[in-house]
């Protein structure tokens, strides 16, 4: 019961930082104390935070639902609102309760319709639901005596133009006072660099807009509704879109239309008297969202987290780690190919075929033997080709010959070939196979470096070669889409997530079962180290494998530090880490990535930020990084031989045994596994 109310308690505080968009408990706890600044204010959001959680346990409502703080922070507003007409009283206290109940359903039931088109539903329900309990409150005489006036509140003076923005900040919590603005600017300033920012930005340009429409910039800064302004900028500059500088413009853009709205809905909203809210925040931000989500904008935020910065630390971690293409595929090959042509080729790689690839086998510099006459002279002729995803065979062709060589055939362009949808759902097709060497069937499931069928020289094909490319179809020929290919070795180094250049010798990777077998861990397994430092046993820790409400599985220590981590058929790898300095934050640094490949290589990892700087070097790159994402990355380089992972950073190794992570060294400190 007590862990209950304490998370009951964390997300009420944190429906107060939600107000601006950060996921903050702390914050959260500071904007609550800010809000007693009027404490008719205070006290209504908090009963109506009461009341909202009562309403949800009484509906037997999902508690996992409440982390999500549009449920709460919308109830919140409702309270605030009234709280800022009327002081607290028994029929105050009524009209919250019954606002912020209805406004629990109407959020739930808003974001079901609206979770369809990914759009979220913003602050809507509170604009909806003030704006009736205003309309019915003008009937009510007994509340007419609990109007309260906040004309004699106490606050600070300041010139107009940084009043306006003080003001217009604080109204979001309804403390129109510059008092209020300076704490919770402040308290931004030192939780979200990115957020206090937009905030000064989109407010400030803004008022240039609407006093260029005016004629008046005294009026502009006087306008009580401005914080529009605020919010939009916040969230299409760092919360719904990475914080970029495209991102920035298109706030820019959204701000100015904020500004019409707002204009237009105060005129309609004043014949009754009824304050104009966050209707324009809401319809500008909804219909940005609605458009650029059905236009597949590339930066959207696909993983909001706590802060923009958080957020776009994430993002460009993923980004520079994983790639930026989001359909990965494997080499259909072994051994070693060289790229015969790559994408936007010279040849036949142009206009909606152009993202395939052609690969040949070459000795010596050239494809074949003696002089290239027969077909079998030819090294990539005959050679085994393999399945570069796992998926379905959905159409196929075998009984076209070969061409001789020297002759192509012009009417069966794409000569016998195969199609496959992948488990993700697009089609990989590979065209010019030999005759007859097709070992698979239509409707036949394939895994990923599975043998499927033999390189050949039918269709339009100068010579044996291997053509390839990903399309949305099941038709042989379908316009070609964008990829890259998940891994390959070039030399000793192995390459990820990348495109060869052409004429470059690559060799495909077959992953290997004994390593990915060792790092298949299980949950609730224990792992239990012996430290060591400077060669003297000091004590001992363990990791322990656990798995979050999202299914994420994750590495925790006695301090509960989280260290997050996948594995598939191909490597395992660390993406995510939460808590201070620790052994398991070591450990990431140390061996980020274990693909399950044999042998002796190198690799280059970019690591996320938080593993490499201070708290204020964190602050400054993440800056930066709005302006020019690569200042984010820095590369590392590692080398997995004889069973370990070796950096700058430390070792990581296997153990012979089938037991993953029996070793780990940096600096002076050795954690060796118990047995």
């Amino acid at each position: 019961m007590r862990e209950r109310i304490a998370a009951l308690t964390q997300n009420a505080l944190k429906a107060y930082s939600a107000l601006l968009f950060i996921d903050d408990k702390r914050l959260g706890a500071v904007f609550l104390a800010i809000s007693f600044l009027n404490p008719s204010v205070a006290i209504s959001g908090l009963v109506a935070l009461f009341f909202a959680i009562l309403f949800a346990e009484l509906i037997e409502f999902k508690e996992a639902y409440l982390l999500q703080g549009f449920y709460l922070y919308n109830s919140l507003l409702v309270g605030m609102g009234v709280g800022y007409i009327f002081s607290p009283s028994l029929l105050s206290f009524g009209l919250v309760a019954i606002g912020s109940a209805f406004t629990f359903m109407l959020s739930f039931m808003l974001n079901r319709l609206f979770s369809y088109y990914k759009i979220p539903i913003l602050s809507l329900p509170f604009s909806i639901v003030t704006m009736f309990l205003y309309l019915a409150s003008l009937k009510y005489s007994a509340l007419a005596s609990t109007l309260v006036n906040n004309a004699t509140r106490f606050d600070i003076a300041l010139p107009l133009a940084l009043s306006g923005f003080f003001k217009s900040l604080g109204t979001i919590f309804f403390l129109p006072l510059n008092l209020a603005g300076v704490l919770i600017f402040a308290a931004l300033l030192f939780r979200s660099r990115i957020v206090a920012l937009m905030a000064v930005v989109g407010y400030y340009f803004g008022i240039l807009v609407h006093s260029w429409l005016i004629g008046s910039l005294h009026q502009a800064l006087l306008d009580p509704f401005a914080f529009n302004y605020i919010l939009v900028a916040i969230s299409l500059c760092g919360v719904f879109l990475l914080p970029n500088l495209k991102n920035f413009l298109l706030a820019l853009v959204g701000v100015a239309i904020s500004v019409v709205l707002t204009d237009s809905i105060a005129i309609l909203f004043n014949y009754y008297a009824i304050p104009v809210f966050t209707l324009p925040f809401n319809i500008t931000v909804i219909v940005f969202i609605f458009i650029l989500s059905l236009n597949f904008y590339r930066s959207f935020n696909a993983d909001i987290r706590e802060t923009p910065e958080a957020s776009l630390s994430n993002y460009l971690a993923k980004i520079f780690r994983f790639g930026s293409t989001p359909i990965q595929i494997a080499l259909p090959f072994s051994g070693e190919w060289s790229v015969y042509q790559a994408f936007d080729d010279e040849w036949t790689h142009k206009g909606n075929y152009k993202y395939a690839y052609d690969f040949i086998k070459l000795k010596e510099g050239k494809s074949y033997k003696n002089e290239g006459n027969f077909l079998q002279d030819y090294y990539a002729f005959g050679e085994s080709v393999l399945s570069p995803v796992s998926g379905y065979v959905v159409a196929l062709r075998d009984d076209l010959a070969d061409n001789p060589v020297g002759a192509v055939d012009r009417v069966n362009n794409w000569g016998n070939y195969i199609i496959i949808k992948s488990d993700l759902g697009y089609y990989v097709e590979i065209s010019h196979l030999m005759q007859y060497s097709l070992v698979v069937k239509v409707g036949e499931y394939v895994q990923t470096s599975q043998v499927i069928a033999k390189c050949g020289n039918s269709g339009y094909s100068p010579q044996p070669h291997i053509h390839i490319q990903v399309q949305s179809v099941a038709r042989v020929g379908g316009f070609t889409q964008e990829f890259c290919f998940s891994e390959y070795l070039k030399d000793d180094e192995l390459i990820l997530h990348s495109l060869p250049k052409k004429g470059e010798i690559v060799k495909g990777v077959v992953a290997n079962r004994m390593i990915a077998s060792r790092m298949h861990l299980i949950l609730d397994e224990r792992f239990v180290y012996d430290v060591f430092v400077e060669g003297k046993k000091q004590k001992e820790t363990t990791f322990v494998v656990k798995m979050d409400s999202m299914s994420r599985y994750f590495l925790e220590d006695e301090a509960l530090n989280r260290l997050f981590f996948f594995a598939d058929a191909k490597q395992f790898y660390f993406y995510d880490y939460q808590g201070r300095e620790s052994y398991l934050k070591a450990l990431f640094r140390i061996a980020p990535r274990i693909p399950f490949v044999l042998g002796e290589f190198c690799f280059k990892e970019a690591l996320p930020i938080y593993l490499l700087q201070n708290r204020l070097g964190q602050i400054v790159t993440e800056l930066l990084a709005t302006i020019s994402p690569k200042v984010y990355k820095k590369e590392f380089l590692y080398r997995f031989e004889n069973m370990c992972i070796q950096s700058d950073f430390g070792k990581a190794c296997l153990s012979e045994a089938n037991k993953a992570l029996t070793l780990i060294e940096y600096d002076s400190i050795t954690l060796k596994r118990k047995e």
